[in-house]
Order: C-alpha cells, then sequence, then structure tokens
C-alpha cells in the first residue's frame, strides 16, 4: 500500500490532462501554468497541441504525453503507428495507446499482440502506457490484455481514456497488479478529487490520469 506523504509526492504522480475536443491554446497554456505550479510529473494534450506544449514547457522537467489510437481504438494497426511515429518526431516523451477494444471483444488476440508489438518497437525509447477500458472489460479479458501488455514490455496498463463514463474500480486495480505485478498503473477515468485519487494510490496506481489536478492538490494542501 502506497501512503502519499507530501504535496510533492502526490504532484508526482499526477498525468494533469485536457483532452477535450473543443479545448483552445488558452486552455492548454492554463492546464501547463498549472502543472508547472504545482510540479506535476506530465501534461497530456491531443497530438494537435504536442508543438503548443512542447514549446510552453521549454526548460521544464515536466514531461509531455500525447494520445494514440483516441479514443475508440478501432483505427487500424499502421494508423496508430504512424499517429505515434508523429508525435515522437514533435517531441513528446510518453504515448497512451488505446488498444483495439473491438478486438479484444472478438478475442483476436493476434491484433492486439501487433499492434502493442509495433508501438512498443516505435516508441522504444519514450514510456509506452496500454489503455485498456478495464471497466468495459471482462475479468479474462483484462488477464488477458495486460499478459499481451507485458510480454510486449509496455511500461504501463492504463485503466481508461476516461470517456468511458465510467470510473476505476479499485477491484481491477488489484487484479492488474495481481495479473502483471512488474508492470506500473495508471488510473483514470472520473478522478475529480483526492479521496478517489488517495484510494487508488492506496491500491497500487502509480500515476493517476485526471483533469483535475489542481482540485486534488488544493484538497489535499487543505487536509
Amino acid at each position: 500500500m502506497t501512503i502519499v506523504k507530501s504535496p510533492k509526492e502526490l504532484a508526482n504522480l499526477i498525468d494533469h490532462t485536457n483532452l477535450s475536443n473543443i479545448a483552445r491554446k488558452s486552455d492548454i497554456k492554463h492546464l501547463i501554468n498549472q502543472a508547472k505550479h504545482y510540479d506535476f510529473y506530465s501534461v497530456v494534450v491531443a497530438p494537435y497541441y504536442i508543438e503548443y506544449g512542447k514549446n510552453l514547457l521549454k526548460s521544464s522537467p515536466i514531461k509531455l504525453c500525447t494520445v494514440v489510437g483516441f479514443p475508440l481504438g478501432f483505427v487500424t494497426q499502421k494508423v496508430k503507428e504512424k499517429e505515434a511515429k508523429i508525435a515522437i518526431k514533435k517531441g513528446v516523451d510518453e504515448i497512451d495507446m488505446v488498444i483495439n477494444i473491438s478486438a479484444v471483444k472478438s478475442k483476436d488476440t493476434e491484433t492486439i499482440i501487433k499492434e502493442i508489438e509495433k508501438l512498443r518497437s516505435v516508441a522504444r525509447n519514450k514510456v509506452l502506457k496500454v489503455i485498456i477500458e478495464a471497466e468495459l472489460l471482462e475479468k479474462e479479458e483484462i488477464i488477458n490484455v495486460c499478459k499481451i501488455a507485458n510480454d510486449a514490455e509496455a511500461d504501463f496498463i492504463k485503466t481508461s481514456t476516461g470517456l468511458s463514463g465510467l470510473s476505476p474500480q479499485i477491484a481491477n486495480i488489484n487484479l492488474i497488479k495481481k495479473t502483471v505485478p512488474n508492470m506500473k498503473i495508471k488510473a483514470s477515468g472520473g478522478i475529480k478529487n483526492y479521496k478517489i485519487a488517495k484510494q487508488l494510490i492506496a491500491a497500487g496506481a502509480d500515476r493517476i490520469g485526471t483533469s483535475s489536478g489542481d482540485l486534488i492538490m488544493e484538497e489535499y494542501e487543505n487536509g
């Protein structure tokens, strides 16, 4: 069980995120200013804002992350591969890829294996997080995709895109931790306060993906 002992420790677990399709440059600038204020681990922005975000983070230790195959995951492997290559060329540090949930539901293991292995190859010097939409999967599906991601040497299992309308379940964090104990876990989806974040961190989440990082920090600091 991980217990957060300081604001700095908490901030270092947060991927401060804005993936809204109506986000403006001013919104991304605000996101990054908040990240700098609290010293969050990273910011997550849409591919459109990679270069803009990179410029705003110049000389900052805060990592820049973007998404691939977002949000539904059912684009082809070649599309995901191209998206990742472009993102890396533009300067991202981390990639959160959405797996093909339709392939998971269809028991098309080969497609899942190939796309994660290809993204791992493309992003070999970057942190790769595999978004599995855990709350939409059955127990055995979670186990299978986690094992595939682990075998492909991805860095993280990420629970959700945050757009499924479902919050991360402690039971799923526990299941992921039990299935692939050497992989890190990013919990995301509807994490809007410190109480929820604290529970997920205690259950084993190594990162918290949230658009409410500032509110979580304020709640923690105010006791």
